[in-house]
């Protein structure tokens, strides 16, 4: 069984584990997006599976965990639940994932705290602000 990790529209990151075997893998993380999976890889060893026609939901956390593992900002938004892999079926996540997904939700519940009480200056600043908060947190878990 392979290890994943779900990263929820809402920020929350949750574990669970897929089957080994490739048709039912494809059909655990359509269950788990929500419908037809695309995948997109911004880190050498793992895999973002998302749903293929779309969600209503942004999905900051993986949108900035995303570009921060590429190194630039994305121009596009990632939506709705997006599901974490290993770079093949039944591989195991490299390490130091597990670490840096979690350290991406909890920078972006932090700076959505912050907002709270205080409004960015813009979108774009607040998307800044965003990706720069959850760059440091993953580099901070290597």
């Amino acid at each position: 069984m392979g290890e994943a990790l779900v990263i929820e529209a809402d920020g929350s990151v949750r574990g669970t584990v897929l089957p080994e075997d490739a048709a039912a893998h494809r059909a655990a993380v359509q269950g788990l997006v929500g419908g037809f999976a695309d995948q997109g890889r911004y880190h050498r060893h793992v895999l973002l599976h998302v749903r293929g026609d779309g969600a209503p939901q942004p999905n900051l956390v993986a949108w900035a965990l995303a570009s921060a593992w590429r190194g630039a900002e994305l121009d596009y938004c990632l939506y709705g639940t997006v599901v974490v892999t290993g770079s093949g079926i039944g591989e195991s996540l490299p390490l130091e994932v597990p670490g840096q997904v979690h350290a991406a939700s909890g920078a972006v519940a932090a700076i959505a705290a912050e907002w709270r009480g205080r409004r960015p200056a813009s979108e774009r600043a607040a998307l800044a602000e965003l990706l720069a908060d959850v760059r440091h947190a993953v580099l901070s878990t290597v």
